[in-house]
């Protein structure tokens, strides 16, 4: 009678369908289109997914696909993050590239995307998700309040996390060793010690710009920042560059995505700064920038750093637009006169309707994020194409150690993108150290998995940013 039951129990499941609903409340299904919204199928049943997850990029029905993982911050509380947008698109442009050279070993690459809202406990749970159900042994991570909080879920599970605009120096303190000696964390953004020395130095004119100090005389600096990882990070960077018995500093904090930036607006209007440097992201710059002119003060001098480098700014900014014309800002080079990134450029344009990714921060970093994974993959999938290992967080990590110059005329030199990559890939599969420049610039990685880079300083001009001038970090 059991067994009958059983068999009974079973045609009643195929006459159902999937509508039929288990005890524990799981839906079966054979597709994800067989499930509600904002559910999955997975294993036959229909499971629900976090919000903002389900978008799939690449080949999703290839039975041999490599998985990977993004969340990242494609909107904010305020709408689309136009920034963002852009460096999920550079990303999805190199991975079109690697599947068109056969990905690693045959198998393609597909992107699972979740966003984030620029909510780093979103993103923690959303990366939770991408591992345990879309066993990804590698997510992409965006901002660094977010990188940190997906950091403590990837690291303990062996999962690397490659982050592309993630500039807090705190990156750097994690214990990421888990599996591999190479560590888990990866970044092709260069850390913040490097953007505050170079902002420190430009306000007191220890950089010269064509020649000259960028500002002929400055005695009040006003200096306002995002109250997270990113903003309090490169706030101390740069507040300790400034000799403070040459020139006054003032400061305010806000929190991101607030509408209340009353209290930066009143230390402005107070302090009277004969600049103002806005660390923070560009709807959060904008509801500054307008709310001091409405209290009085438009002829205020701005100064952005890399997360305001963003033509959404120009929209949250209205008919305000004009009051940021000839300020300026740095962020990590972008706009560079080399190949590597004027082939990147150029490919990007076509893809995207014209878009110029010189237009926004780490569209570059983005991009050579995607290939540096990919050569992580081929390495740990190692030379035997047909005796391939498993593709870990931990063995895309010892690869990723590789691609760090050797001593002298040791190493094997390429560039990423569809000039180099398949070159690269062939060398690194069987453990060759190599030398790789990117959209970026040179990525020579340190023991932390972080490599340096050169910065612009760039100009607001007419509802854009012009590239001034690039320049080479301080060493100290």
């Amino acid at each position: 009678m059991r067994a009958l039951r059983l068999m009974m129990t079973g045609s009643t499941l195929l006459m159902a369908g999937c509508s039929f609903t288990t005890a524990s409340g799981l839906t079966e299904c054979e597709t994800s289109s067989d499930c509600e919204t904002a559910q999955v199928c997975t294993a036959g049943y229909c499971l629900p997914q976090p919000e903002g997850c389900g978008v799939v990029y690449g080949p999703a029905s290839a039975a041999n696909a490599i998985p990977l993982g993004a969340a990242v911050p494609l909107s904010t509380s305020d709408g689309p993050d136009e920034s963002e947008v852009q460096a999920l698109n550079a990303i999805k442009l190199a991975l079109d590239e690697i599947n068109q050279r056969e990905g690693v070993n045959g198998r393609p690459f597909v992107l699972h995307i979740c966003d984030t809202r620029s909510e780093p406990n979103r993103a923690a749970e959303q990366a939770q998700w991408l591992m345990r159900e879309r066993q990804v042994p590698m997510i992409f991570t965006s901002s660094s309040a977010q990188a940190l909080a997906v950091s403590s879920f990837t690291v303990p599970n062996g999962v690397l996390m490659m982050t592309y605009s993630a500039t807090s120096p705190d990156l750097a303190a994690i214990n990421d060793q888990n599996g591999t000696t190479a560590g888990l964390v990866w970044r092709t953004a260069p850390s913040d010690v490097l953007q505050g020395r170079i902002i420190g130095d430009l306000l007191q004119g220890a950089i010269l710009v064509n020649g000259a100090p960028l500002y002929d005389s400055i005695s009040k600096v006003g200096i306002s920042y995002v109250n997270d990882a990113y903003g309090q990070g490169l706030f101390g960077v740069t507040l300790g560059r400034i000799d403070t018995t040459q020139r006054t500093v003032t400061s305010a904090q806000y929190a991101r995505n607030s509408a209340d930036v009353s209290s930066v607006v009143q230390h402005i209007t107070t302090s009277l700064p004969d600049v103002e440097v806005l660390i923070g992201f560009s709807e959060d710059n904008a509801r500054i920038i307008n709310q001091t002119a409405a209290a009085g003060r438009n002829t205020q001098r701005w100064f952005f750093t890399d997360a305001g480098k963003d033509r959404g700014l120009f929209t949250s900014l209205g008919a305000n637009a004009a009051l940021v014309d000839d300020s300026y800002g740095t962020s990590p080079a972008q706009a560079r006169p080399d190949l590597v990134y004027q082939l990147f450029a150029q490919r990007f344009r076509s893809a995207f309707n014209q878009t110029d990714p010189g237009q926004y921060s780490f569209t570059a970093h983005a991009y050579d994020a995607m290939y540096l994974v990919a050569l992580g993959a081929a390495y740990a999938a190692g030379p035997d194409v047909n005796n391939p290992q498993a593709i870990t967080g931990a063995r895309m990590a010892d690869g990723l150690a590789l691609v760090t110059p050797g001593e002298a005329g040791t190493s094997l030199n390429y560039n990423l993108g569809t000039e180099g990559f398949a070159g690269a890939r062939a060398a690194i599969r069987n453990g060759q150290v190599i030398n790789v420049t990117g959209a970026s610039g040179d990525l020579d990685f340190d023991a932390t998995g972080e490599a340096p880079s050169e910065y612009e300083l760039f100009r607001v001009k007419d509802g854009g940013f012009q590239t001034v001038q690039l320049i080479a970090p301080p060493t100290e």
